[in-house]
């Protein structure tokens, strides 16, 4: 059982701060985009911190589109 993940927290941290995404029809919680980001640079392998790039690129890119939602 996933009691604590390097770098966010334990398991009901993580929960609470969890985004919900509909798959095959069942909602399923996953690990926010900003801990997903965390965790890997806690980790630190190569492979971690190369995802984090493309990720950080991916949360800058929402960021953007939501302050533009209103236009």
């Amino acid at each position: 059982m996933l009691s604590n993940v390097l770098g966010v927290g334990d398991y009901e941290r993580l929960r609470k701060q969890a985004v919900e995404i509909s798959l095959f029809g069942l909602n399923c919680p996953i690990i926010s985009l900003e801990d997903l980001i965390t965790a890997k640079e806690a980790v630190g392998r190569e492979k971690d911190l190369l995802a984090v790039k493309e990720l950080r690129a991916i949360a800058a890119k929402r960021a953007l589109g939501d302050t533009h939602r209103g236009d």
